[in-house]
């Protein structure tokens, strides 16, 4: 395991870099979620995963969500609360190693769980 620092830039031009002892690296895209994904398949290339929200199988934001917080917020899909809606998560607060997987396992996930909610309408 190794710790980086992820810096933001001001949402306006949706910029991160990724901070280690050894490099800087940034990313850039229209959104901060899309600067998330680059920099998470970057780290994937070299068998990391980022330990971060934005990383979880069951997070993903609505496009509406997305577009409201340029990317940065994104639901808990099924944590629906008491008198309450889902749970909204910053994608750059921690989270733990055993509760995040790469790009490729969360987009299955998110299919997944689609396609359970809409039998007659998968994807």
């Amino acid at each position: 395991m190794r710790h980086v620092t992820i810096c933001l830039s001001d949402p306006s031009t949706a910029l991160i870099a990724l901070l280690d002892a050894h490099s800087r690296i940034e990313f850039s895209g229209t959104d901060y979620l899309d600067c998330l994904s680059q920099a998470r398949r970057q780290l994937e290339r070299d068998g990391r995963l980022l330990c971060c929200q934005g990383a979880r199988p069951n997070v993903h934001p609505s496009g509406q969500l997305r577009q409201f917080t340029n990317g940065r917020q994104a639901y808990v899909r099924h944590s629906e609360r008491q008198g309450e809606g889902p749970e909204i998560v910053d994608i750059f607060a921690p989270a733990p190693p055993g509760d995040v997987v790469n790009l490729d396992d969360q987009r299955a996930a998110l299919i997944s769980s689609w396609n359970a909610r809409h039998p007659g309408n998968q994807i």
